[in-house]
């Protein structure tokens, strides 16, 4: 289901929260070596920001949601995605969703995605949960938790999000009230969710 587009454009969607509203200097760090890989960048944040941190943030992106601090890091995806609109993020080659918990890189992202940009699947992330026969969040449809990509860092290929079944998990993504509900609901539902709808995916 690979569809190759002659133009790669990337849009980067970076969650952050921090209670005080303080980047410190890892997120920095992480912004300046990934935000080259990307065609734009968007950080949305739940809760307010301090002036340091907006201006870090200013200085890779102009584009900075901050929001309540409702839905953790799956709200702010979509509050990012409703945001741009489905044309827009239809025009991309690839969206990554990523959030404030990476510490890194070691070395490049753009090796990262030099290297995945040669691999045919729809989406990918860095690393997988192997899951567990039981369900220890108690809301997963699935009544176990699949092995599944980590949220912190997924990319979806245009040929998912261009897609009908993309564009209707987002338009009715449950509310997320809890870490239970985050990780129950979206992060190992997500993976098993599209594969059973014939995506492909895999880990860097």
């Amino acid at each position: 289901m690979y569809y190759i587009m002659t133009n790669k454009r990337r849009l980067g969607i970076f969650f952050f929260y921090d209670k005080n509203g303080v980047a410190d200097p890892y997120v920095d760090y992480l912004l300046k070596d990934i935000s080259q890989c990307f065609d734009k960048l968007i950080i949305v944040s739940n809760g307010p920001l301090s002036f340091e941190a907006i201006r870090i943030f200013n200085s890779y992106t102009s584009h900075i949601i901050v929001r309540e601090n409702k839905g953790f890091d799956v709200w702010a995806y979509k509050t990012a995605i409703d945001n741009c609109g489905w044309k827009e993020i239809n025009s991309y080659f690839e969206i990554v969703l990523f959030n404030f918990t990476i510490m890194g890189p070691v070395y490049s992202f753009v090796e990262v995605f030099n290297d995945m940009d040669q691999v045919d699947v729809d989406f990918w992330g860095l690393n997988v949960h192997y899951g567990v026969d039981y369900d220890p969040t108690g809301v997963n449809p699935y009544g176990y938790l699949p092995k599944h990509l980590q949220s912190h860092f997924i990319a979806f290929r245009n040929c998912l999000t261009s897609s009908e079944a993309f564009h209707k998990y987002w338009n009715n993504l449950p509310n997320i009230k809890s870490y239970e509900d985050a990780v129950g609901k979206h992060e190992s539902y997500l993976t098993k969710h599209f594969e059973d709808l014939g995506f492909s995916w895999t880990s860097f």
